[in-house]
């Protein structure tokens, strides 16, 4: 009979998870269509946040012509060229560990082919599909194993991938912004998600899902500093659960807090080598202090340290607003307010010495997970937050997942303790019952998502910025008229490392000159190598004049004048 039980309760999960994937599929699919013609160029605009795509781009670049193993893993925002003569000229950045460059040269390694803005967006895209899928599984798995029905358990998790997918700044920032912000979401609902199904009961394959959780730990850590925050959380809650123990055997302590600290030690000990061997741990103290409100150096227009919050906070709140509209701002704000009831009631209960309710506190559990290690990102790091609207991306994880699913469910399952009601069996399967009283509560929490998404969803024009193909244009002839032994020069632009987008096609610098004269403020101490004079149109009569003995090279609208 239970074998029986068990072969029609697989049959229902399997049913479940395949619509579910089903319904991600071809929603995602008409957000891919609605975004495609935004997709595969980078933008000049400085409010949409390129710059990170930009620099994503020409970071997996130098991997894939250098090797990543030649440089110890470290990012450089400046391509290999003859008038960079040591490692710091590159320009190393290590603000963060590399791991949102890792997939994007696998794939180009693998593909045979050098990363391009298509290729970043494209597996930003597919970042974006795996995290709606995983967030809806999470919520249906995690229901389940509170013994919610299996037909309301299937609707709730419904609710996340239409928000995760249909929210402006996810829509946005999930296909053409794309680094340690962006990368690290998935990452961090994958880890939950296994943390989720650890907590199951009976789970048969702990040491198996404890490998696959370190792996993501260090993988997050190896992307960005999110996932300390992640990881402080989930060990709190490993504490409170009783799953690590403070004993007084010291060896047993020290077994149990490896066994969960040891990923994030060794993504801290590769951190530390690329600090030391580039000789920049004052930068990154110092970028530290800045990012985190300590310190006012590099920023002209925040005060932080003794700075005035609520400034800071209004700014927070217009991102937040950007990217979710109020809606998303209340229901944030919601959600936090639930989870301090939440917490509250549970305290009182064990106060009280009453027998506390098993789901309300996974709920808890849940809700403080998803929810405490964004906030505490933006309390730590203030400045960074205020400062980037991206920032706000990772409360989406929260956003769709706790005011529209758990908080409706604890609250429901809290005054299920004083009201009872009906269990009713709709007949879709033998011995499928499902708990009225929550589907109703889901039509209504349905009906308020629908809403919030018909009403915010078409809200995604305004963050989208104008194409700019010239980008590309001019980065590609760039690449195609010139090699590593020259060195660039021209009267009608420059070519900087910031912004990056223009650098990331072009992977060359481009200094600004006025004269002929101008050029050896740049090639100073240089030996071997070419001046390449490069212009825009056709150049005046007093260029011609002074390039007449130069060999002159075509490609368009873009004049190359050579100079042995």
């Amino acid at each position: 009979m239970k074998l029986k039980k068990l072969k029609d309760d697989n049959i229902k999960a399997i049913i479940c998870i395949f619509i579910l994937f089903s319904i991600t599929l071809v929603v995602f699919q008409y957000t891919v269509e609605i975004r495609e013609p935004w997709f595969g160029e980078l933008s000049s605009d400085p409010y949409s946040h390129q710059w990170l795509t930009g620099s994503t781009l020409e970071f997996s670049e130098n991997w894939y012509r250098e090797g990543p193993l030649n440089w110890g893993f470290v990012m450089l925002e400046t391509p290999a060229s003859i008038e960079f003569t040591n490692s710091s000229s590159r320009e190393p950045y290590l603000s963060y560990l590399p791991g949102s460059i890792i997939p994007i040269y696998t794939l180009s390694k693998v593909t045979g082919t050098e990363p391009n803005a298509s290729l970043v967006m494209g597996y930003n895209l597919f970042n974006h599909f795996t995290i709606a899928l995983l967030l809806s599984l999470l919520i249906f798995v995690f229901l389940r194993q509170i013994k919610i029905d299996y037909l309301n358990s299937f609707l709730f998790a419904t609710i996340p991938i239409f928000l995760e997918l249909l929210l402006p700044g996810p829509l946005y920032w999930h296909q053409n912004v794309f680094f340690a912000d962006q990368a690290v979401i998935l990452p961090f609902v994958l880890y939950i998600f296994l943390e989720i199904i650890r907590d199951g009961p009976n789970c048969k394959y702990a040491k198996v899902l404890c490998i696959l959780q370190n792996l993501v730990l260090f993988y997050g850590i190896f992307t960005d500093w999110l996932f300390v925050f992640i990881a402080l959380t989930v060990y709190l809650k490993r504490i409170f659960e009783g799953k690590i123990k403070f004993s007084i055997n010291i060896g047993i302590f020290l077994k149990e807090n490896i066994k969960f600290w040891s990923a994030p030690l060794l993504a801290a000990a590769l951190y530390l080598t690329q600090i030391f061997f580039f000789n920049q741990m004052k930068n990154i103290i110092r970028n530290f202090f800045y990012r985190s409100g300590l310190s006012t150096e590099g920023s002209q227009i925040l005060t932080t340290g003794s700075v005035v919050i609520s400034n800071g906070l209004t700014v927070f709140i217009a991102y937040i607003i950007i990217g979710y509209g109020e809606i998303g701002l209340y229901a944030l704000c919601f959600s936090f307010a639930i989870l301090v009831v939440l917490v509250w009631f549970i305290l009182s209960e064990k106060i009280l010495k009453k027998d506390s309710n098993v789901e309300i506190k996974r709920i808890c559990a849940l809700m403080a997970i998803l929810l405490i290690p964004c906030i505490l990102q933006v309390l730590v790091f203030r400045n960074h937050s205020i400062i980037h609207t991206f920032s706000v991306l990772k409360f989406s994880v929260p956003l769709t997942t706790i005011p529209f699913v758990l908080c409706p469910i604890s609250i429901y399952l809290i005054l299920k303790r004083k009201v009872k009601l009906p269990n009713i069996n709709l007949g879709l399967f033998k011995n499928l019952k499902v708990d009225f009283g929550l589907l109703i509560i889901f039509l209504m929490v349905f009906t308020i998502t629908s809403f919030y998404v018909v009403n915010e969803h078409p809200n995604y024009k305004e963050i989208f910025p104008e194409t700019n193909h010239s980008l590309q244009v001019l980065g590609d002839s760039i690449q195609k008229n010139t090699q590593y032994s020259d060195v660039v020069f021209s009267p009608d632009f420059e070519i900087k490392s910031h912004p990056p987008q223009q650098l990331a096609y072009s992977m060359k610098k481009v200094y600004k000159i006025n004269s002929t004269e101008d050029i050896g403020n740049y090639t100073r101490g240089l030996s071997g190598y070419h001046v390449v004079i490069m212009f825009i149109g056709h150049p005046s009569k007093e260029w011609e004049i002074e390039l007449v003995n130069a060999s002159m090279v075509q490609d368009g609208d873009y004049y190359y004048y050579r100079l042995n």
